[in-house]
């Protein structure tokens, strides 16, 4: 049954993509683009050092500086301190493929990795400032006179995943106690710097497959006939980048528009949520991933409904 229903779903893509070629071309070139200029240049640099970093070792080193501070707020070991540093820094998907790195090596338990699962995979800092707010926010709000509260724009998107950490950190606190002062024995196996610069070619392809693949789907959309509010909505949800500059160009400003770029920039899209789950060789860390992401959205409604009171 599965097979057929893949089968009939394949026949239905050939048919769009012959019947539609002018509507895909676009979308493929949109989403070349945004590996070209966008993805690769702000992921790529970031796989090669984590990639590295993890392979050798060195994370509890990077770690040291920061884990006085970060153990206090979630139960997390000097590894996982690390996870908690790129989840945080380095834009979707790299939290959750640090998190599957540190655990296939052996550098986290299991327990540590659903933990950390929950709320260490969110949107760079750089995206988030350069791109939303200095680019996206910036097209209206730079020729109808209106400040942004910048302060206020990054609270709303990192303290939902904060809280959610420290939240479940209650839950989670007893087992990774108890595991926090076992030594992992991490994987001691020499790396090459030709594996670990094709690991991380390899996952950059997988990722710009899935923004040139959403691309094209966000590019159906774009040409239904269904009024603007409901097409910034379902390109936001389908593609994280496409989406913010599709609603900055397509809506007047104010509490909506703001509401769909930062709670696109909480959920990642369809396309990001595929591309961090693929990351995972646990099937259990896709659990929790989701409740995470679920908790992470509750919290970000409530604090937007503070935040427009």
């Amino acid at each position: 049954m599965k097979n057929k229903l893949l089968t009939v779903i394949c026949i239905i893509i050939a048919v769009i993509i012959l019947t539609e070629p002018q509507i895909v071309t676009a979308g493929m070139k949109k989403g070349i683009e945004l590996s070209a200029y966008s993805v690769i240049p702000a992921l790529f640099p970031f796989m090669l050092l984590t990639n590295y970093m993890i392979c050798n070792n060195l994370c509890q080193y990077i770690s040291y500086v920061f884990y006085p501070l970060l153990s206090k707020i979630f139960p997390v070991s000097k590894n996982g301190c690390f996870a908690v540093l790129i989840g945080f820094t380095g834009g979707y998907p790299m939290g959750a493929k640090t998190i599957n790195d540190l655990y296939e090596r052996n550098l986290i338990g299991k327990e540590e990795g659903k933990y950390l699962c929950t709320f260490c995979n969110n949107c760079s800092l750089s995206f988030l400032l350069n791109y939303v707010v200095y680019t996206c926010l910036n097209h209206f709000n730079m020729t109808a006179g209106l400040s942004i509260n910048v302060k206020k724009i990054v609270a709303l998107v990192y303290l939902p995943a904060i809280l959610v950490g420290i939240i479940n950190g209650y839950f989670f606190r007893k087992p990774l106690l108890r595991l926090k002062n076992m030594k992992h024995q991490a994987e001691t196996s020499p790396v090459h710097s030709n594996n670990v610069i094709r690991s991380g070619i390899n996952s950059i392809l997988n990722l710009c497959v899935y923004v040139i693949c959403f691309s094209v789907l966000a590019e159906f959309v774009n040409h239904l006939t269904i009024p603007s509010f409901s097409k910034c909505i379902m390109v936001s949800l389908i593609e994280i980048t496409s989406g913010c500059m599709y609603t900055s160009t397509h809506l007047t400003g104010g509490s909506l528009q703001l509401f769909i770029l930062l709670f696109s920039c909480v959920f990642g899209g369809l396309s990001i949520t595929l591309q961090s789950i693929t990351q995972f060789k646990e099937q259990t860390f896709t659990k929790y991933y989701f409740i995470g992401k679920l908790e992470t959205l509750t919290v970000f409604l409530f604090f937007f409904y503070l935040f427009l009171n």
